[in-house]
């Protein structure tokens, strides 16, 4: 596949792989569209627009299902109870603060939204304060892309007077980094 048609794929369908990233908490998908909109393919404001969707989606169906089905769940599994107690006690500690951070909270992502929803916190106020955690969010790991492909433009320039085998070996070691740190981190998350 030649790179005009990769580029292509990625105007494409790249909106639509952002805001599914986003959804199911892939930081991946953020940072590799703040590297499109670096590139001139994606619109940057545009990106962090679908991101925030996509997190408040996520956060929010999860704030309901606790809300609505919380009790249900904690009758069939009655050993959840300490887990919500420990989720109630961080919001007891940290407050919204506990909202605004929970798309940094690594692990804890669909616990805490659930748990909240089982809480007396008001729904709105939940809300409010995911949007604007998830505003940070996306906005981290997108512009983060942006600058991390900035820095990637100037290193490639930098190599352009190498060979080409030279560019391909640095390319495949950053994908190679890539893939490593993906596996790394879907290991965590469900191992």
């Amino acid at each position: 596949m030649a790179n005009g048609e990769i580029q292509q794929l990625i105007a494409q369908y790249g909106y639509w792989l952002m805001a599914f990233g986003a959804i199911v908490e892939g930081e991946t998908f953020l940072v590799a569209g703040g590297v499109a909109a670096q590139q001139g393919i994606l619109h940057l404001p545009g990106l962090i627009a679908l991101a925030l969707v996509g997190s408040a989606l996520h956060d929010n169906s999860l704030f309901w299902l606790g809300r609505l089905g919380g009790k249900k769940i904690l009758q069939k599994k009655p050993d959840f109870h300490k887990k919500v107690d420990k989720g109630l006690k961080l919001f007891d500690k940290y407050g919204v603060l506990l909202i605004i951070a929970l798309r940094f909270a690594y692990g804890f992502r669909t616990m805490i939204p659930t748990v909240l929803g089982m809480s007396q916190i008001n729904a709105k106020k939940f809300f409010f304060y995911d949007l604007l955690g998830g505003l940070i969010w996306s906005s981290v790991f997108i512009i983060g892309g942006y600058w991390f492909g900035k820095a990637i433009d100037v290193f490639v320039k930098d190599l352009s007077h190498y060979s080409a085998w030279g560019f391909r070996a640095v390319a495949i070691a950053i994908l190679m980094i890539l893939l490593a740190l993906g596996i790394y981190f879907w290991r965590k998350r469900f191992f």
